[in-house]
This record gives C-alpha cells, sequence and structure tokens, in this order.
C-alpha cells in the first residue's frame, strides 16, 4: 500500500511524521509524494495559528474530493488540530475515516493505522521518542522535549501537546551516536524551549557537551530557545565548541515592555537586549533570528513602534512575523481582540520590508569571504549546504561531497540564499 503525510506546523511536527514514516516502511508500506496514487493519505496538523487550521481544511476539501472518486482511500487526521477540534472535523468531513490527537504517543498513531488498513503487527516501544528517517540522510532531528510549560498567554501548546517532559539523558547520546553510525554528520536537537531541559539533574549544556563527544557529528543545531533560560553558560558553551552551531534563533514577540507581560513572556525588553550583547560578545559572527508578533490584543501605534525599532537596532539576520489570532484556552483569547485586520496587516508588511533590507545587507557583507560549509545534499543540479550560522549555500559538485564539511568561498548572495565555490575540505 502506498501512503503520503502532508505536514502543516512546526519542527516537531516534521519529526512525528518522520517517525510514523519510519514505522509504515518497515510495516511494507510505500511512500509516495502526490495524493492521486496513495491509498492512505495522512495530514498532520498545527493549531498554533488561524492560518495553520485553514490550511488543513484546504487540504482536506481536497483529499474528500479524492476519496468520492475512490472511496478505498483512506484519510487520517493527527495532531494539535486533530486533538483540539476532533468533532468539528469529523463533523466537517464525514469522508475522514481516523481522527488521533496529541494524547496518543507514536507507537499508538502507528497501530491504529496499521489497525485501519487491516495490517496487524503492531509497533511496540517502551519509549515515547523514536528514532527518525528524514529524507535528508546528514542532518537528523533528535527530540530532546515534548510539551510546553511555559503558557504564553497567546500560546496553544500547552492545552494541546501537555506540560514538557524531557527524555531520558543516555537516550539522546544513544541516538546521536546511532545516527553518526549510519552516516550523519549534524543533528538538530529540537522542542517547544531546549534551553529549559533537565533530565536527572543533566541540562542542556551538559546535553550539548556530552553530544560534542561524537567524533563523526560535525556540527550540533538546535531550536527553539527561551529567553527566559538562556544563561551565560549556555552563551559561552556555543561559543567554546566548534561543533555548535553559531545560529540562535531567539523569539522576540515584542519591544513593548508591557505587551511581553500580557504575552507572560517573564523577561523585559531590557533583558533581552542584555541577551543579544552577551551572544555577540561571546560568540564570533553569530546569527540571531527572531519570531514576532503584531497586532497583539491593546498593541498600540507605539507599541508597535517600540517592535520594530528594537528590529532596527538588533538588526536580526532574519525573523518570522506573524498576525495574532486568538487561540482557544489561552488566557488571550478572553482579550479583546481590538486591532483590525488592516491594522495588523500593515504593520506585518512594515516589519517584513525592515527584516529584508536588513538581511540583504547581511549576505550583500557575506559575498567575497570564506564560509565553513556542511554539505546536506544534491538536487540534481548544485549541492546544497549550510554555513555554521545557518544561511543556506549552493555550490557546484557531484555526490561524493555530501556530509562534508568544507571551506566555501562566497562568490554571490541573494536575501535567502548564498552561491559559493568548494574550496576544501576541513
Amino acid at each position: 500500500m502506498r501512503y503520503i503525510i502532508q505536514t502543516i506546523g512546526c519542527q516537531m511536527n516534521i519529526c512525528q511524521s518522520d517517525e510514523i514514516s519510519k514505522e509504515l516502511n518497515s510495516k511494507g508500506l510505500i511512500k509516495v509524494l502526490d495524493r492521486e496514487s496513495a491509498d492512505i493519505i495522512i495530514l498532520n496538523t498545527c493549531s498554533v495559528r488561524a492560518q495553520a487550521e485553514q490550511k488543513a481544511f484546504s487540504f482536506l476539501g481536497r483529499v474528500c474530493d479524492l476519496k468520492q472518486k475512490n472511496e478505498a482511500v483512506k484519510i487520517i487526521v493527527i495532531g494539535c488540530m486533530a486533538q483540539r477540534m476532533k468533532s468539528k472535523i469529523k463533523k466537517r468531513f464525514k469522508q475522514v475515516d481516523l481522527i488521533i490527537g496529541t494524547d496518543r504517543e507514536t507507537p499508538e498513531i502507528v497501530n491504529q493505522i496499521l489497525q485501519l488498513i487491516n495490517i496487524n503487527n503492531e509497533v511496540e516501544s517502551p519509549v515515547e521518542f523514536l528514532d527518525l528517517n528524514t529524507n535528508n540522510e546528514v542532518s537528523k532531528f533528535v527530540t530532546i522535549t515534548k510539551g510546553c510549560s511555559n503558557y504564553c498567554s497567546y500560546c496553544v501548546v500547552p492545552f494541546v501537546r501537555g506540560k514538557e517532559r524531557a527524555r531520558d539523558f543516555d537516550e539522546i547520546i544513544e541516538e546521536c551516536r546511532n545516527f553518526s553510525k549510519q552516516g550523519a554528520r549534524e543533528v538538530i536537537l529540537l522542542g517547544q524551549n531546549v534551553n529549559s531541559y533537565n533530565f536527572n539533574g543533566f541540562n542542556f549544556v551538559d546535553l550539548l557537551k556530552e553530544v560534542s563527544k561524537i567524533s563523526s557529528i560535525k556540527r550540533i543545531s538546535f531550536m527553539t530557545n527561551h529567553p527566559k533560560d538562556l544563561t551565560l553558560d549556555l552563551i559561552q558553551t556555543i561559543a567554546s565548541f566548534d561543533k555548535i552551531s553559531k545560529h540562535v534563533h531567539l523569539p522576540l514577540q515584542s519591544g513593548s515592555d508591557e505587551i511581553l507581560k500580557k504575552m507572560n513572556r517573564n523577561y523585559t525588553l531590557a533583558h533581552y537586549k542584555n541577551l543579544i550583547s552577551l551572544l555577540r560578545q561571546n560568540i564570533k559572527n553569530i546569527s540571531i533570528t527572531t519570531d514576532v508578533i503584531v497586532g497583539f490584543p491593546s498593541e498600540t501605534d507605539e507599541d508597535f513602534l517600540k517592535t520594530l525599532e528594537t528590529i532596527k537596532e538588533i538588526a536580526f539576520d532574519g525573523l518570522y512575523v506573524f498576525k495574532y489570532s486568538p487561540r482557544p484556552n489561552t488566557l488571550a483569547a478572553t482579550f479583546i481582540d481590538d486591532v483590525s485586520q488592516e491594522k495588523k496587516k500593515e504593520r506585518l508588511a512594515i516589519i517584513l520590508k525592515e527584516s529584508n533590507d536588513i538581511s540583504q545587507k547581511i549576505v550583500a557583507g557575506m559575498v567575497n569571504t570564506k564560509q565553513t560549509v556542511l554539505i546536506t545534499a544534491f538536487n540534481g543540479r548544485s549541492l546544497e549546504g549550510q554555513t555554521e550560522t545557518g544561511r543556506k549555500v549552493f555550490m557546484e559538485g557531484g555526490r561524493e561531497n555530501i556530509g562534508k564539511l568544507c571551506s566555501v568561498f562566497i562568490t554571490s548572495a541573494k536575501i535567502n540564499s548564498l552561491f559559493g565555490e568548494i574550496c576544501n575540505e576541513i
């Protein structure tokens, strides 16, 4: 049988989809890329923003049309939206065969899928985290925590994924070792808030140092960080180990202390700026990216200008900006959503333009420099890789270079990509 997984949402959802694919592949199912040739269509959903839910509804509408032409097709919905809106999905899309929320771990999800298609070989696992089987064999995701306990007032994650649970320290290290033996050269440590990791006294710094000891792992990346948990010890550890990526994603969300307080972010703008100073003082050529929400309830023009001025002052290497949308069960959903859609759209466009202008200046400054690049893939025309600061690079060369850490001379740049020539392997 053939299946397709459509994934909407964050890296955590990508991880889960990879976990499911590995188990389905082991049972003889074949993964395909187009809906029309699939016997099983799996949609992994997100509820963090209204736009993600709208995208899921649109996808379901299209695949339900397919099922009207072929009733044998099975449609399965999993993830955060399935957890939050099970009854609504069932009522609106009667062709959906199975809806599984986040209250079920991957082995249970796979078992239910196998039962639906009359394959009875159950997946047994004593742990809730499985090895991942991504298409990119050089870089591997490794989940270190699930859930979140921060309860930011706008965020639905704690309500659909539960409180933060840390994975066993030794289990993470063993998985990283196994990936390295299979040819992985980069591990990407994932969690809603990686720098709050704590398991039996081992913290995130301990984890980074231990993974660094795996000789064939050439790069360690991680996301996402929370400003309240970013310590000087962690900053100095990133600076001290060549293997650790020099890219830190540190969500700002707002440049207004009043709005940050209403968001329950547990830091002030002054604290955030101090962290930026510490990062740049300690880590040479660090890349810092961020998240920003515009149009949060009660955000005035003055609040927005504080955010805009902060973006100009810090000059982030890149940012993700989102229009606020109320999420059920969150504290902010009880606030009056008093910023108009027009105003939100206008503020988003202003932030994006400023960010793009800054990014263009940063990448222009990287032309005619040498960058350390981990080559991760060949797209049929050129090699792809990333600098140690997370910038995507395209180079000429063959597949034999995949997995190598190389010095690359940057010849040109676009806003989101660099282009270069391989000088030598490091």
